[in-house]
């Protein structure tokens, strides 16, 4: 290369090099040797030379790129500073590329040696600019197209640098904030020099930041430099500045500024509404003048003290209003650290509150419905009587007394009438105690008594007789007479117990048993009726498995028509057979069933094997008439027993006209339009329906007739004397005649004698029930009755 050339070279700060692996030898050119200030002739220099002037920084990039040529041929490129004597820390750029010779087969690695010095200067000035942490640096075309930004941006938009570089400014600005950004920019291309606004940029979470921008265009006119600053925080906090200015005039609490000696320096209009005090009045008083003098100076400094150590105090306070009325406040007061230091004392009027308070005190205490004590607050009173007999040596009787029947009458007429019904047994029973007694009810039909400084039993059963007589009292509820009557159960202190939670469970179980014992009487509390409860316990935990260990069984017992001498249909019968407890009778486990609520799922069970059963039999072709299954309560009036039933017979296969269900009088009662639709539902279908114990309940002839109902069945109760008792046969014959005059077909129950049929029979009714046609059976046997009755109607038998 010719000197001028040499000359163009070093004029640009490009040198040019050539090594040889080999010997290790690097030689430069003319101006390579000006570029590192080497004034050596024209004689080749090794690499260490260079190095020698290098900057230690801990790498070694020249030597290590020479060294990946000398494994691949290709082109590097590294950076790299020296410091030369006479022009100091220079940083250099070298470009090399190796090749075999054509004249030999040495490897020559040469290249290109530039001073870019200048070059990283400036990258260094630019990258200070954009990373300095108090400002969001950004370069952009005029069309908004965004060319470089720096980490502050990642920061405020939660977006990488990489992600914003060529995107379009617009893109994250608000909608409503584009064309005022847009005509700002065109000022900028029209030779407008800089301009100042603000915006809202979309973050990635899709909320908005309010940046303050400065813009100016490039002397290119090519880009705009761009500084923001985030001031959505700055902005947040005017907003509520202002905000609580507005809380401060239109807030419902009464707010005060004082300072330490309680002397008022601002009210808000709340303020004067609660105390009196118009505002000019208001800034000449002291918060002191408020005082009721319902706290004595103790309170003040204990308040005092809170305020200074705590930093505030909240509580209830009673000050003196203008017109000298005592109101309660809710007070918070604040220390504010301020110069000079402040307080703020915030005034809720809490009178509302306090009558509040007063009525859900009645109603934690009190049973809403008769204004006697609830259970908690006659616990208590028990809790009391006991503390005082223990002193005295005096006893204490715990009375619990049901009402009887209570839901027959609930479910007949309704919850109001039960209601009445309940207020008038709380008035009677409360007239009828001593003036040291207490009363309260514990739930439903419930009530407990306390008598206290009782001598004997016999005193508390003077009082037990009473009580009842008072509940025998015809009442009228509803524009009708009743005479209801009550189950009393009695324990004693101390010989029946020692802690109010004993006696109350003693008497609770003598009730049972009074109940038990044909109800309108009382019991005292005896051991045995503890062995009792126990049995029920057992009787409760085997009932919830029995379904599961197959303990439970169907009997069926044969309905016939006499006249006809033919067999009109069975009655499913539930039986249960414990291990331990043996027969368990249905008159003691259905009962229980229902109080537990597990009369559902048994009675599901039953629905499901009594079709199962017809089923069998109708596949047999016997002709059994109908099976009746009895439905509870509350399984007939659960949402979904239509449903229920229809799978049932699609599952089986039972035809719906072979299916009788029996319902009581007391369902009868309750949701009668529900009622009737899940009837009809069924009655659609062939289902027929029946009334069990008809006579023994409370139903309402009017909805009697809605009812789409085939059979009523005489109670065995009326059944049983109907031959020798007159009241049983004119209530017996006065059934039937309804049934007849109604067009449905009344069933005798519990026919057990001739001389039952033959009344029965009199009064026009054939179809009968009972002992005297064939006790409960197991389907075999049902099957064998099939024959035999089958075989008497041939012979006429």
């Amino acid at each position: 290369m010719d000197n001028n050339h040499e000359a163009v070279l070093l004029a640009a700060g490009i040198a040019r090099w050539m090594y040889h692996p080999a010997s290790g030898e690097l030689e430069l050119s003319e101006s390579g040797r000006q570029l590192l200030d080497v004034q050596v002739d024209d004689v080749s220099i090794t690499l260490e030379l260079i190095n020698a002037f290098r900057v230690p920084d801990g790498s070694e990039p020249l030597h290590s790129a020479l060294q990946e040529l000398e494994r691949s041929p290709g082109t590097r490129v590294v950076e790299f500073r020296v410091d030369l004597p006479d022009r100091g820390i220079r940083w250099l750029r070298a470009i090399g590329c190796s090749s075999q010779s054509e004249k030999s087969s040495e490897l020559q690695i040469s290249g290109i040696l530039m001073d870019v010095t200048v070059q990283r200067r400036a990258e260094q000035l630019h990258e200070a600019f954009f990373n300095q942490p108090n400002g969001m640096h950004m370069i952009a075309s005029l069309d908004g197209v965004i060319e470089l930004v720096n980490d502050e941006w990642a920061d405020c938009l939660g977006i990488p640098k990489d992600e914003l570089v060529g995107q379009s400014l617009l893109a994250f600005l608000h909608e409503d904030d584009q064309e005022l950004a847009k005509a700002k920019a065109q000022g900028l291309k029209q030779g407008i020099g800089s301009f100042h606004l603000e915006n809202r940029l979309r973050h990635r979470d899709g909320s908005y930041r309010l940046l303050s921008w400065s813009f100016t265009v490039s002397q290119d006119e090519h880009f705009m430099y761009a500084v923001a600053r985030d001031i959505t925080e700055e902005r947040d906090s005017q907003n509520r500045l202002t905000e609580a200015a507005a809380v401060f005039d239109h807030s419902g609490e009464g707010i005060c500024v004082i300072d330490l000696e309680s002397n008022v320096l601002d009210v808000n209009e709340a303020f004067s509404r609660i105390t009196g005090y118009p505002r000019d009045e208001a800034l000449k008083m002291n918060t002191k003048s408020l005082r009721s003098g319902r706290h004595d100076e103790a309170f003040y400094e204990a308040l005092e003290e809170a305020v200074t150590r705590k930093g505030f105090w909240r509580g209830e306070i009673w000050n003196r209003n203008k017109g000298g009325e005592v109101h309660p406040h809710l007070l918070t007061l604040t220390q504010i650290d301020s110069e000079p230091p402040r307080r703020v004392a915030i005034l809720t009027d809490i009178r509302q509150l306090k009558a509040t308070e007063a009525r859900l005190q009645q109603l934690a205490h009190f049973d809403p419905l008769t204004g006697l004590a609830n259970r908690y607050l006659i616990n208590e009173k028990l809790e009391q009587s006991l503390r005082r007999a223990k002193r005295s040596g005096r006893g204490v009787a715990v009375v619990f007394v049901d009402v009887d029947a209570f839901k027959n009458v609930n479910d007949s007429l309704g919850h109001l009438a039960g209601d009445r019904l309940l207020q008038e047994v709380a008035k009677r029973l409360a007239q009828t105690l001593r003036a040291a007694d207490s009363i309260g009810r514990i739930g439903g039909d419930e009530f407990l008594l306390v008598l206290e400084d009782v001598g004997s039993s016999r005193d508390v059963s003077t009082i037990a007789e009473k009580l009842n007589a008072s509940l025998r009292l015809p009442m009228s509820i509803a524009d009708q007479d009743f005479s209801v009557s009550g189950s009393l159960g009695i324990s004693m202190y101390p010989e029946d117990g020692l802690s109010a939670q004993e006696l109350m469970r003693n008497a609770d179980a003598a009730m049972y048993d009074a109940k038990e014992h044909g109800r309108d009487t009382y019991r005292f509390y005896s051991e045995q009726l503890t062995k009792d409860a126990y049995r029920q316990v057992l009787l409760d935990s085997a009932l919830r498995e029995a379904q599961a260990r197959q303990e439970l069984a169907l009997v069926f017992q044969p309905q016939f028509d006499v006249e006809k001498n033919r067999l009109i249909g069975v009655e499913a019968l539930l039986r249960w057979h414990h291990p331990q407890l043996g027969s368990v009778s249905p008159a003691q486990f259905i009962p229980h069933a229902e109080r537990t609520g597990l009369i559902r799922s048994i009675g599901q069970w039953v629905l499901e094997n009594s079709c199962r059963q017809g089923a069998h039999w109708q596949a047999k072709r016997h002709e059994f008439g109908t099976i009746a299954v009895n439905v509870s309560a509350s399984q007939f009036h659960d949402e979904s027993f239509v449903e229920q039933v229809k799978l049932v017979l699609a599952e089986t296969g039972l035809a719906p006209t072979k299916l009788e269900l029996e319902i009581t009088e007391g369902v009868l009662a309750q949701d009668t339009h529900g009622l009737i639709e899940k009837m009809q539902i069924l009655r659609s279908l062939g289902v027929r329906f029946s009334v069990d114990d008809f006579g023994t309940g409370y139903s309402s002839l009017s909805f009697l007739k809605k009812m789409p109902i085939d059979r009523l069945k005489l109670d065995r109760s009326f059944v049983e004397d109907v031959a020798t008792d007159e009241s049983n046969k004119i209530i017996a014959s006065a059934v039937i005649a309804l049934g007849d005059a109604m067009g449905l077909e009344v069933v005798a129950e519990g026919v057990e004698t001739k001389a039952q049929e033959s009344v029965i029979m009199t009064m026009g009714c054939q179809k009968m029930q009972g002992f005297l046609y064939g006790k409960p059976m197991s389907g075999e046997e049902v099957e064998e009755h099939f024959g035999h009755a089958q075989e008497g109607m041939r012979t006429g038998s």
